[in-house]
């Protein structure tokens, strides 16, 4: 269990490195009013014009994905932090490297670390996999409960876009 106390601290590690490069790219991807070819019922990043905005949103991700690492660490109850690391990993493939270059068909911030941080984060699930040997059942159930939290939470930071970015004391 030591080896895994150690492995699930790099997701919220890698999740911060793929959401510096959002927060980098995505005011000034916003601003170009991409056209996109392909419809989506979702806009990328709230569309946001608030670098702040979107900076106090990952920070609150963070601050989440850090309690439930700490909350797994401290209790070997690692079911939330397993759901919400395959929430992330369904985040990484299905918009960042399928639905959003394909809709756009070019470079969507978040892409390329994207592709950098799959492969670490599908490896420390496995690895989690082997040490925790969850059932068929509770791996339904933590990613089902890992994918609401998670997709729910960001549907909700990216409703709210323009009031995070009030807290940062940005106006838009």
């Amino acid at each position: 269990m030591n080896e895994l106390r150690w492995f699930t601290w790099l997701f919220p590690l890698l999740f911060i490195v793929h959401d510096m490069e959002e927060i980098i790219k995505a005011k000034q991807w916003c601003k170009k009013e991409l056209k996109q070819f392909i419809p989506l019922p979702i806009t990328p990043f709230g569309n946001t014009k608030s670098t702040s905005g979107l900076a106090v949103g990952v920070f609150e991700e963070l601050i989440l994905w850090i309690l439930a690492t700490l909350l797994g660490n401290i209790t070997g109850f690692y079911g939330l932090w397993y759901g919400l690391l395959t929430a992330n990993i369904i985040h990484l493939v299905l918009f960042h490297i399928v639905l959003l270059p394909l809709s756009y068909r070019h470079y969507v911030p978040g892409e390329v670390t994207a592709w950098l941080t799959l492969f670490p984060c599908c490896y420390i699930l496995i690895l989690a996999q082997r040490i925790l040997n969850y059932s068929a059942v509770e791996i339904t159930l933590w990613v089902i409960a890992g994918l609401v939290f998670a997709f729910g939470n960001m549907k909700l930071l990216h409703k709210n876009i323009h009031q995070l970015a009030g807290l940062a004391g940005e106006s838009e």
